[in-house]
């Protein structure tokens, strides 16, 4: 019997191991589900850091535009004190549902699937996914290959930033720069 319980154990253990392909896919899920705050909570923390380190651009700018910036990113009630009291999570989710809600003014956009075609690792804890995506922008069918990197971080996996998600606040920051002049 006490063999019984630890080959249970051994296989439970065995089934719920997270691949990165298992934590992409989650992503894709929360993305295609709209639930921004999940997908944020799938990325590296320390690259979540990094990005809202990046986007404190904002607090340079004149009060009236940090007000316009706050209120068009994070909603009308936010202020630049309640944006300081989120979490690297919450803010980036934040960012991600301003982005999706201009894609949608834009056309709309749904996810229509992702495959994973492959996997190349790098080292022991880093792993990229060729991914095959379907994009729908109203009536315009897209389909793109895209490379997903995550990162291990004990026993799961966390996304990394592609690199038009890091070039974000950059782009920002020269907008609302320009703006200013």
């Amino acid at each position: 019997m006490k063999y019984l319980v630890l080959i249970a154990a051994l296989l439970t253990n065995i089934a719920w191991a997270e691949t990165a392909s298992d934590r992409a896919l989650a992503y894709f899920d929360d993305i295609n589900d709209r639930n921004f705050s999940a997908a944020a909570g799938q990325f590296d923390p320390a690259q979540l850091k990094e990005f809202r380190t990046m986007m404190e651009f904002y607090k340079e700018l004149p009060p009236e535009v940090q007000t316009e910036f706050v209120q068009g990113f994070f909603g009308p009630t936010q202020t630049v004190e309640s944006i300081n009291e989120l979490s690297d999570v919450e803010f980036f989710a934040g960012v991600f549902n301003f982005v999706m809600r201009q894609a949608d003014q834009a056309g709309g956009i749904n996810f229509e699937g992702v495959e994973i075609l492959g996997e190349v690792k790098e080292g022991d804890n880093i792993a990229h996914l060729v991914t095959r995506n379907r994009v729908s922008v109203g009536e315009i069918e897209v389909e793109a290959m895209e490379v997903v990197s995550l990162k291990k971080q004990g026993e799961g996996w966390r996304m990394l930033m592609a690199g038009n998600i890091k070039g974000l606040p950059a782009q920002l920051n020269a907008v609302f720069s320009q703006a200013q002049q």
